[in-house]
């Protein structure tokens, strides 16, 4: 079958989307499925015209952000004369903006917690424009169960697929453990918990910081990865109650944010709203149970009391008191059962076996 994956992030653009549109992309190859993407121009050089098996339209941004929708639709015609798909799967509210009708099945991913925000401040006339766009697709999919509720009734069928994570790639790794343990000055009794974050509101990382100077176990530590416009209110609440107690190491790579899980015991997500969380998914991969908020798609994560543990979103006392019950329990147990449950679950192969499975929904039966 030949897909197109329409998406404005791919990497080497980095986030959620890109991630996920590469990681689908990759594993729908693999399955022997015919894959282009069309995606947004970087500046400076051309992508390559195929990344792993995977065909590259590039579209170029070049006039004023009115006429964006103009662009993208005129590029999305030329890449389906040029590829001929039997689908067209698009990731995120702006391509939808411009999409025109096509004798092919639409599918659409709606992946961002922001949509939640948008919904929720919607005036009659937003609210009226969703509905107008939520009637394009043929199947709407989310990785979240929040997600997928729209303010409108739609004709297509709805389907939870989560977010996946490439399980062969993340794994622990002992000598990444010793080597950035002792460059991070942390000792080999003491329990890190990692965040993975940009430190914005949404991400529900200044609660975390007031949760710190609770927990009562004098082995906890935090290491602080990402940054943001919250960066120096989180320091300034750490510095007051959590001094020398925990390290902010700015926003780094994907690539190299990957050992430091190794250097971890547990991860946290105090995120207010979240989809599927791919931090998440990443330190499971990499044998760290979770502690996380009841929101979005966290508790998809999270068995409780098996490969993490659930508490309130934006409640510093309840965050507290489940890193307390992480911190007192087996935490290498705990994480080789995420691990069983990412593979079981969330590793790409299932995730395109999935999407794959949606795809035939839609599809016109075979004459």
């Amino acid at each position: 079958m030949r897909i197109l994956l329409v998406s404005m992030d791919f990497p080497p653009t980095v986030g959620g989307i890109a991630a996920h549109v590469y990681e689908l992309a990759r594993a729908l190859v693999a399955r022997g499925q015919e894959v282009a993407v069309l995606t947004r121009a970087q500046r400076g050089a051309a992508r390559p015209e195929r990344v792993d098996g995977i065909r590259i339209f590039e579209l170029r941004l070049r006039l004023a952000k009115p006429f964006y929708g103009w662009q993208i639709e005129r590029a999305l015609s030329r890449t389906v004369a040029a590829f001929q798909p039997a689908l067209i799967h698009v990731h995120g509210l702006g391509p939808l903006k411009s999409y025109r009708r096509r004798p092919v099945p639409l599918v659409y991913t709606n992946h961002t917690s922001g949509y939640l925000q948008r919904v929720a401040r919607a005036s009659r006339r937003q609210q009226a424009l969703l509905a107008r766009l939520f009637d394009l697709p043929d199947l709407f999919l989310a990785p979240s169960q929040e997600l997928l509720a729209t303010p409108c009734p739609i004709r297509a069928a709805k389907r939870y697929i989560p977010n996946g994570v490439d399980a062969a790639r993340y794994r622990h790794d002992p000598a990444a453990r010793l080597r950035l343990r002792a460059e991070l000055g942390f000792a080999d009794a003491d329990r890190v918990a990692i965040l993975t974050r940009r430190l914005v509101a949404k991400n529900g990382v200044i609660h975390l910081a007031n949760a710190a100077a609770l927990v009562e176990d004098p082995r906890f530590r935090l290491l602080l990865i990402g940054d943001g416009p919250e960066a120096a209110a989180i320091r300034a609440v750490l510095e007051q109650g959590f001094a020398g107690r925990y390290r902010m190491l700015g926003a780094l790579t994907h690539e190299a944010i990957l050992p430091y899980y190794s250097a971890a015991d547990v991860a946290i997500l105090p995120s207010l709203m979240e989809a599927t969380s791919i931090s998440g998914l990443e330190a499971m991969a990499c044998c760290l149970p979770l502690v996380g908020t009841r929101v979005g798609g966290i508790p998809d994560l999270i068995e409780e009391g098996v490969t993490g543990w659930l508490c309130a979103p934006a409640e510093p006392a309840a965050l507290a008191q489940a890193i307390s019950l992480a911190l007192a329990a087996d935490l290498s147990a705990f994480g080789q059962k995420a691990r069983a449950r990412v593979e079981a679950k969330f590793a790409w192969p299932e995730i395109a076996r999935q999407t794959l499975a949606a795809y035939r929904t839609v599809l016109p039966a075979p004459a």
